[in-house]
């Protein structure tokens, strides 16, 4: 159940309240698009603990220090360690607590984001993966909401607004998907045709390293298909973080999405397109353990299509259905 601190992503979502990602995530599984189940923590959560844990008084005497001449890096680094040293208000807490328990509790995977209220801002790259406890998601959440104040997002605050006290940082909880024995990528509508790219493992593949697709959807799909070198991935590290292996043989000369894969990926650029009305980036990935496609980011597309070149192992056109 939604509350004015936890909203789980499915049907309409503030914006204002649980970022911009996560909103649009939200909105996209209401249209049937399959995206892994979680929550935000909202802006309303963030303000909470900011009052509770009586950090404005700590913000505003460090940016004074900032104005008086201290080091924006020793004073951004001084709120995050206050952040991070804070304790939640108890009922936030339990609220977040038993949103997890609802995701399966203690030893279900998760990953944690933060979920900005714009779509470019300096402080959105904080991400936390495959946690596994509460205590652990808890964690996580402090440290994005720390984030709001790295270096980069006060000095840019300083120059441009807003107050640093009017700034808030709700949080994306999911449940992982389990790319890194799958695979992940791209999609993208353009004109009459969506263009995909996939790679082994975590993460958006590099244009000259993927595999390359291009769907033509009607009555008779058409599909083109360019095999990319993929040789290397990104895994899960133990216990945190990610790693890079090379490629097996098979992985590199083998195709990471099926037809089904291509299909659906594409009819969720055409839906993601009409809902939005206008041109979107779909980031997606693929459970390598239950063989599922998720939608895990969704953003506007500004810049130009880009013509990719001829890659090395084409394969040849068939149609599908």
């Amino acid at each position: 159940m939604n509350s004015a601190r936890v909203v789980w992503l499915h049907g309409a979502a503030d914006p204002q309240q649980v970022g911009v990602k996560s909103a649009r995530l939200a909105e996209l599984a209401d249209e049937g698009i399959r995206v892994p189940e979680g929550f935000a923590v909202t802006a309303a959560a963030y303000q909470e603990f900011v009052r509770e844990a009586r950090l404005g008084p700590v913000i505003a005497q460090e940016l004074r220090r900032y104005r008086a001449g201290r080091d924006l890096v020793v004073v951004a680094a001084a709120i995050r360690t206050a952040f991070r040293e804070a304790s939640w208000p108890a009922e936030v807490a339990d609220e977040i607590l038993k949103a997890y328990e609802e995701l399966g509790g203690d030893g279900t995977e998760v990953a944690v984001r933060c979920s900005p209220l714009g779509p470019h801002n300096a402080e959105q790259g904080e991400v936390f993966l495959h946690l596994r406890s509460g205590a652990a998601v808890l964690a996580a959440c402090r440290r994005c909401f720390a984030s709001l104040f790295s270096a980069v997002a006060v000095g840019n605050r300083e120059l441009n607004g807003p107050d640093h006290l009017a700034a808030v940082m709700p949080v994306a909880v999911q449940r992982i998907v389990r790319a890194d024995v799958g695979g992940s990528g791209t999609a993208r509508g353009e004109s009459t045709f969506v263009r995909i790219r996939a790679a082994w493992g975590l993460g958006e593949p590099p244009a000259g390293d993927a595999d390359q697709y291009s769907v033509h959807l009607g009555p008779r799909p058409l599909i083109v298909k360019h095999r990319g070198a993929k040789k290397t991935k990104t895994v899960y590290a133990d216990p945190h973080g990610t790693r890079t292996l090379p490629t097996t043989p098979q992985e590199r000369s083998g195709l990471v999405l099926t037809d089904d894969d291509i299909k659906e990926l594409a009819q969720w650029s055409v839906t993601a397109d009409r809902h939005f009305k206008r041109p979107m980036k779909l980031e997606w990935a693929k459970d390598g353990c239950s063989g599922d496609l998720y939608l895990v980011e969704v953003n506007r597309r500004v810049m130009p299509a880009v013509t990719i070149d001829a890659p090395a192992h084409p394969v040849p056109a068939r149609r599908l259905g």
